[in-house]
């Protein structure tokens, strides 16, 4: 496994912590209250947490299924950016280990194409 790979694993593990609890404390909370009126009250948060874990996916998913690493380098500080417009200065964490995955796989040689 190459460096940049494993600091992307490390982001996404600690990415998808907290919204998958939180999304599972919600669904909870909300089949315990008749009314869905959490829904109404932390309907932004939830989106939140689905747009975090799609980022944290999509970042898993460049950096283990895409050969190019410059491609891959500039999805993951691109996923790195996202994050941080998504949620603003709790994302700062998830945008450094993203930013430097990035800056890591940039900086990694492709292997030479087998001739044929």
């Amino acid at each position: 496994m190459k460096t940049y790979q494993k600091f992307t694993l490390i982001t996404v593990i600690l990415g998808l912590i907290i919204p998958i609890l939180g999304l599972f404390f919600f669904f909870f909370v909300n089949s315990l209250i008749p009314i869905p009126v959490l829904g109404l009250v932390l309907g932004g948060a939830l989106l939140s947490a689905i747009l975090i874990i799609a980022i944290n996916i999509a970042g898993f998913v460049v950096a283990f299924k895409i050969k190019n690493t410059k491609i891959v380098g500039i999805a993951l500080i691109g996923c790195g950016a996202a994050l941080f417009l998504a949620i603003q200065f709790l994302a700062i964490p998830g945008l450094i280990l993203f930013v430097i995955a990035g800056i890591l796989a940039l900086k990694e040689k492709n292997p030479p194409l087998p001739k044929i």
